[in-house]
């Protein structure tokens, strides 16, 4: 394939210097920022209207052309709506993960195709691996910041088209070579967990387009132990807020939105041996699954991985107990050495 990339930028330090390096590689680069949502006024969150003037004055300042893409339809309909709906359905959201599976890479493809260019590029920690002739992704070197746990949704023919420069480097190198090179981004803050939440209220988020609907707060056989305030305010896990009090200190197990209940326990209620999976993306044969990662922030538990009895559902039986499996949450699959992805999937349910 030939040298020619178009480069997704957010307005960080990340997605510039991936830029910058491409372009010092010898790539005939240009930039593209996307308008995902309105934002606040004054807000440097990203994608908001503030961060694509910022991402565009970078690109120039690096002689770099500039596109700006209005996706905030798609991102509302894909991302903002799903994010709701998932809280509204009982479930636990990864809208990073949603963007990058519907918005993303579907976006810098497109405009690539227009061009006539052949490579996409985005500032994730992550590399791309080629297995038996076929591309997938692999682990960072910077361990502490790889990124490979929310890009499994990415479709296998558009990783294959993928160029992550980030990934050989640590995050303190991405910063010096952004202040050597004088770009102003060499300080900018990390950016926000949740980009249009900048507030990081998502309860309030949610409330705003769903109306909650007291219910039974219930513990595992059924009795009622009080009142909760809607489904939307609870996620498996949650110990803060549930407003009943325990000799021991209570959890929320299940939430079940067609009854209106939310289920506490105790912590020890949380462990579970066994993941249901759906919507899965395989880069590699299922059989090359030896570990699933089910948090963002989890290490990866061996495990083996069988067809369920329900089509296109996969069962990851886990060697030891894990804590805090929640639907909606995000499993993605590792070879036995941790560092490359069989594939991924959405959490149906734990047991």
């Amino acid at each position: 394939m030939g040298k020619s990339v178009v480069v997704a930028t957010s307005g960080g330090v990340d997605s510039a210097v991936t830029a910058l390096l491409l372009k010092e590689a010898g790539y005939d680069a240009v930039c593209v920022t996307f308008r995902l949502h309105d934002g606040e006024p004054g807000s440097r969150s990203c994608c908001s209207p503030d961060t694509v003037l910022f991402a565009r004055d970078t690109a120039h300042k690096m002689g770099l052309p500039h596109f700006t893409l209005d996706l905030k339809r798609l991102f509302d309909r894909r991302v903002m709506q799903d994010f709701v709906g998932s809280y509204a359905a009982g479930s636990t959201p990864n809208p990073c993960v949603s963007c990058n599976a519907h918005v993303k890479f579907h976006a810098a493809s497109f405009l690539a195709d227009r061009l006539g260019f052949d490579h996409v590029a985005t500032g994730h920690y992550a590399r791309v691996a080629e297995v038996d002739g076929r591309a997938t992704l692999a682990r960072a070197a910077d361990a502490a910041k790889d990124q490979t746990y929310v890009l499994w949704p990415v479709p296998q023919e558009l990783l294959a088209r993928t160029v992550f420069p980030l990934g050989e480097y640590h995050k303190e190198e991405i910063r010096g070579i952004a202040a050597d090179r004088g770009l102003a981004v060499a300080k900018t803050p990390e950016s926000q967990d949740i980009c249009f939440i900048p507030d990081g209220d998502y309860r309030g988020f949610v409330r705003r387009e769903v109306e909650p609907e007291p219910g039974e707060l219930v513990d595992g056989e059924g009795r009622v132990l009080g009142e909760h305030s809607g489904v939307v305010d609870y996620t498996v896990g949650q110990r803060r807020g549930i407003g009943v009090s325990a000799p021991a200190p209570l959890y929320v197990t299940e939430v079940r939105p067609q009854a209106n209940q939310v289920v506490v326990g105790r912590k020890k209620d949380l462990l579970t041996d066994e993941v249901r999976v759906g919507g899965l993306n395989w880069f590699l044969d299922p059989g090359a699954s030896e570990s699933v990662q089910v948090r963002y922030n989890s290490e990866p538990v061996p495990c083996e991985v069988v067809p369920a009895e329900e089509s296109g559902e996969w069962v990851a039986r886990l060697a030891e107990p894990v804590s805090g499996v929640a639907p909606g949450q995000s499993a993605v699959f590792y070879t036995g050495d941790g560092q490359k992805v069989v594939g991924g999937g959405v959490v149906a349910r734990r047991g």
